[in-house]
């Protein structure tokens, strides 16, 4: 949850950064995430915030998918998807009509 709010600050300040600032950051943990891959080849565990993250960006700005490194784009989607489809089970079930009704 930290991790979390460290990036929300971040997502904040980041509009007070040069663009070429920016650039340059973003290279440098493109970087830092080939470097890991390389010495980590398993698969990555990843939280449920995290996901939820992956899903968020991916909905608000579906270009991201080009930037994703440590899961498959595909895999992004697939979690969109079933997500959507949990929303939809349960809102459909929430607001049924109740099986005890008056005759």
């Amino acid at each position: 949850m930290v991790a979390f709010l460290i990036l929300f600050l971040h997502v904040l300040i980041s509009p007070f950064k040069t663009r070429a600032r920016l650039e340059a950051e973003i290279v440098l943990l493109r970087h830092q995430l080939n470097v890991l891959r390389r010495r980590v080849p398993s698969k990555p565990k990843l939280a449920v915030a995290d996901r939820l993250l992956f899903v968020w960006l991916h909905r608000l700005f579906p270009s991201l998918l080009n930037a994703i490194t440590i899961v498959r784009p595909e895999t992004v989607i697939r979690w969109h998807r079933t997500g959507f489809r949990l929303y939809w089970r349960w809102k459909s079930r929430s607001s049924g009509r109740s099986a005890k009704g008056s005759h």
